[in-house]
């Protein structure tokens, strides 16, 4: 990875982080290329959504090395592993657009992730952010729910993560891995509570540049049912706590539904509103997400924290 795809790349630099991503009991979850001298020319990654017997999982650093001419080397790793390792559906993402004419050869889906955000309409400066849409969100449903901070995440378990009609599945285990026992980054967890039922779960990470700050929703459980709650919850939020916005990137989720709730949409192809997406490095400007996914007759839905996505870049963060 330092080598051949990024000088100091952090996976390569922070073992902790590379084994928490990776570590699967004695094993690594990686596909390995080697040429005759025992050289690695080539990796693909991989990351359980589940620990079933035969679990839903992302692919993660796909990398050829390219000065080795070896005709679809990269194609060779994705289909050993679609042929050798066990799992019932494959999505991610932060796809490459260098790997879209493999995807589109191997017949995976492809799209574009949208980017929805709640802009803060107290900010007068805006120094992350450039020139959003300001909705004043006043009014939701009246249905009965609390939604609350969540501290004790074993209160969780009451929660069904898989409801047999979306994929991919995320369950408890990964779900504490990925996010309560993250080396690196804190989340924020909330539920969606009616009658003592958990109705939705969701994860939130406050992020911070040229002296302001954002919030990103990264992942999301449950049915929109109460989508329009939580619009406003996340109005007040971010007021309170003075972010800029919060944002929420993802696929497969109803747009008119986030809209009617008070998300706007951001237009990739209009630069005259900016909500970035990097961080690590900043980048003041409009960055899409592209997924990846397994034909499939279930609904799919992906979020930001899927995969890899959500994860360090920044050599701060460096253990060697």
């Amino acid at each position: 990875m330092n080598n051949v795809w990024k000088e100091g790349h952090i996976l390569s630099k922070h073992k902790e982080l590379f084994l928490h991503e990776f570590q699967d009991g004695e094993n690594l979850n990686f596909i390995v290329a080697k040429d005759h001298e025992k050289n690695i020319i080539g990796i693909f990654g991989f990351i359980k959504y589940n620990y079933t017997e035969n679990p839903d999982m992302a692919g993660s650093l796909w990398k050829v090395d390219p000065k080795v001419k070896e005709p679809l080397l990269g194609l060779k790793l994705r289909e050993y592993f679609k042929k050798n390792i066990k799992h019932r559906f494959f999505a991610a993402p932060g796809a490459g657009l260098q790997t879209k004419p493999i995807y589109k050869i191997i017949k995976v889906n492809w799209a574009k992730m949208e980017q929805f955000y709640i802009a803060n309409p107290t900010i007068k400066n805006f120094k992350i952010a450039k020139n959003p849409l300001l909705k004043k969100i006043t009014t939701f449903s009246k249905k009965t729910v609390s939604i609350l901070k969540v501290e004790d995440v074993t209160k969780l378990k009451s929660f069904v993560f898989d409801n047999k009609e979306s994929v991919p599945y995320k369950d408890f285990t990964y779900f504490i891995k990925r996010f309560v026992s993250y080396p690196i980054y804190k989340y924020d967890i909330f539920t969606v509570m009616q009658n003592d039922t958990i109705k939705n779960i969701f994860v939130c990470r406050s992020v911070s540049a040229n002296g302001a700050k954002v919030y990103r929703i990264v992942d999301f459980y449950g049915q929109l049912d109460y989508i329009k709650e939580i619009a406003y919850f996340f109005y007040n939020y971010i007021i309170e706590h003075n972010f800029e916005y919060v944002d929420f990137i993802a696929y497969g989720f109803d747009k008119k539904l986030l809209e009617d709730a008070g998300f706007s949409p951001l237009d990739f192809n209009n630069d005259s509103v900016v909500i970035p997406n990097f961080f690590e490095p900043f980048m003041q400007k409009n960055t899409p997400v592209y997924c990846v996914w397994d034909k499939t007759h279930l609904t799919f839905r992906q979020c930001k924290a899927d995969g890899d996505q959500d994860r360090p870049n920044e050599l701060k963060y460096e253990k060697l």
